[in-house]
């Protein structure tokens, strides 16, 4: 702590005696590194709250009494109070168990509720003891398995700690036959492989811990259950993911077939309809040209019978077809034409469609 904070123990040790608390809800109180710290490191403790405190107060606790107690002032950000309360290089006095409190300047003797409190706990203090495993490092998965930490000093526990788990375990310590005290910790089932170490302590010093243990690495081998079961609820997802994707392509796939087969009938009988047409508009040509032919020989056959002297005649015949116009002239030289058609030397004639 700081020279500032260390004066201000004494005075807020006497505010804490006489102040009521409870006022306000509790705040938050975090370790920023493990709870385990080694003699001459640092650790930071941060006290937070949702109420717009002025003020934070950590105050430090050993064996039920109250040791140490100091003031920070509250930063403010996004809806948030907290102060961070820096303790080290860590000393044998500082371990112990740590609360903090909020409270505000206009009322500087109200204070809320404590927080849950965070023991600290200060490590390599005594020579370390040694870890093994009763039946080797290597476990199948979900079996027993049985550690032991032993030490020549008489330590009245012994503490079983694994790498990334803050939870520990401790028993008392008990002396064997060969005359050193130990602790057997018996673990099961076992899943996870880690590294494990163990600590001693005095139980007039709980919080003042031995140098850890070399790491004991446990190996785990096998399937364990909870693993398999998971790993087979897992596949079998992957394979309905699968078996619904092939699904929605197939039918996408039959889908896009049947629209081109579709497309390609409908072009198809088109196709077939307009061949029709031409067809049809083709053969009712005819028809039109074979009658108008029909009545040009009609025609001719009247005039043949008008005119005997007929293959006498020197005629000219046009034809001409005009969309459907049928046109024919015939000329007779007026010395051949009889008296009765004197008046008319030309016929004309047309026809039409009808």
């Amino acid at each position: 702590m700081g020279d500032d904070q260390e004066a201000k123990t004494l005075e807020l040790s006497a505010q804490l005696a006489g102040s009521p608390t409870g006022i306000y809800r509790k705040p938050f109180l975090l370790a920023l590194q493990p709870p385990l710290v080694n003699l001459g490191e640092k650790v930071t403790l941060e006290c937070r709250s949702e109420i717009m405190f002025d003020t934070f107060i950590l105050t430090s606790h050993k064996n039920g009494t109250i040791k140490e107690s100091f003031k920070l002032s509250a930063e403010h950000y996004h809806g948030v109070s907290q102060a961070n309360f820096s303790i080290g290089p860590v000393t044998p006095d500082d371990a112990g168990t740590y609360t903090c409190y909020g409270s505000y300047n206009h009322t500087p003797y109200e204070w809320s509720e404590s927080d849950d409190p965070i023991d600290i706990k200060i490590t390599g203090l005594y020579k370390k003891p040694f870890l093994s495993a009763l039946m080797g490092p290597v476990v199948m998965s979900g079996e027993n398995m049985t550690l032991t930490c032993f030490s020549d000093l008489q330590f009245d526990m012994f503490h079983l700690s694994r790498t990334g788990v803050p939870k520990l375990h401790g028993l008392p310590s008990v002396q064997n036959h060969s005359g050193t005290f130990q602790a057997s910790f018996h673990l099961g089932p076992v899943v996870q492989a880690g590294n494990y170490r163990c600590y001693g302590s005095f139980r007039n010093s709980s919080h003042l811990w031995s140098t850890p243990s070399d790491p004991l690495y446990i190996l785990v081998t096998g399937n364990c259950t909870s693993c398999t079961e998971a790993d087979f609820t897992t596949n079998n997802l992957r394979n309905l993911h699968i078996l619904i994707g092939l699904s929605v392509t197939m039918i996408l796939a039959f889908l896009i077939i049947l629209l081109y087969s579709w497309c390609s009938a409908k072009k198809s009988k088109s196709l077939d309809q307009a061949s029709e047409c031409h067809l049809s508009s083709v053969r009712k040509q005819d028809q039109r040209s074979r009658a108008i032919m029909d009545q040009c020989s009609e025609v001719r056959a009247t005039l043949n019978r008008q005119d005997p002297e007929r293959e006498e005649v020197q005629e000219v015949t046009y034809l001409t077809f005009d969309q459907m116009i049928f046109k024919q002239k015939l000329t007779i030289p007026d010395s051949q034409i009889p008296k009765e058609f004197s008046t008319d030397p030309s016929l004309y004639m047309e026809v039409r469609k009808c």
